[in-house]
């Protein structure tokens, strides 16, 4: 065992779609981290019981579902290449589908001291971030504003780079759509250091589509102690698979059917 830290945070979404909430908790030493899913969806990724395994800061992160005795790679800038490679393919399928993002902005409204969480010092930032998405189905467009307002308190005291695999992995939100990733980097551009509590509000308006969701986040408990090796591997007998489709594949058998 090594010197380390235990966490558990919870993540809450209410408004406008269904309300959920998301428990976890991880354990960190160094590069390595194991984050454990308590709480979430009953089956898929986020499923309780399954966890994420990462041993270099969150360049590489796996996960392990010990349910179905397999793992897969958990490459979040895959999935959102995927994201991206997705509405690509619909503009090529023809006019039928077609989505555009403009008027990306940020504006960082408040960087001040923050209160003290758990013992860790934190700064307090206040970020408005927007964008205009103009969806396209068979030439009719509907366009829809979003306009979101967070409040973040980070904190600089954690070196830990396995703190990355859960409390900051927008680092890695590149889809290679230049309009979804000029919207990311305005939204998540500004953050520095490790989040230990988030309150995230956006408001949508648009023919049709309009509602707030009201996101927090909050580390509920931080603390450092001893942790085992044990916690960042997986049994040898579990089976490799694939999490990520192959998104043009996928594209031509929905074609073809």
């Amino acid at each position: 065992a090594h010197a380390g830290y235990y966490y558990e945070s919870v993540t809450n979404t209410r408004g406008a779609g269904p309300n959920s909430e998301q428990k976890v908790r991880g354990w960190v030493e160094g590069d390595n981290a194991r984050v454990e899913f308590v709480t979430g969806d009953r089956s898929g990724p986020f499923a309780r019981g399954n966890y994420l395994v990462t041993t270099d800061g969150g360049e590489n992160v796996y996960l392990v579902n010990p349910g179905d005795e397999t793992y897969a790679a958990f490459d979040l800038e895959e999935m959102m290449t995927t994201l991206g490679q997705a509405m690509e393919m619909m503009e090529k399928m023809g006019d039928m589908v077609t989505m555009e993002f403009t008027d990306a902005s940020s504006e960082q409204l408040l960087e001040e001291p923050g209160e003290a969480i758990l013992g860790f010092n934190t700064t307090h930032y206040r970020v408005k971030s927007g964008y205009t998405m103009v969806m396209g189905i068979m030439g009719m467009n509907r366009e829809t504003r979003t306009e979101t307002v967070a409040d973040i308190w980070s904190t600089n005291d954690l070196d830990d780079a396995g703190f990355n695999a859960w409390l900051r992995p927008v680092q890695r939100m590149n889809t290679g759509n230049d309009d979804i990733d000029e919207v990311l980097g305005q939204q998540f551009g500004m953050l520095k250091g490790y989040p230990l509590k988030m309150v995230m509000e956006s408001s949508s308006q648009g023919a049709g589509n309009s509602g707030t969701t009201t996101t927090t986040m909050d580390v509920t408990v931080l603390r450092e102690e001893p942790v085992d090796d044990v916690q960042f591997t997986w049994p040898d007998s579990y089976a490799e698979i694939e999490l990520v489709p192959d998104m043009e594949q996928a594209m031509r058998d929905a074609k073809k059917n």
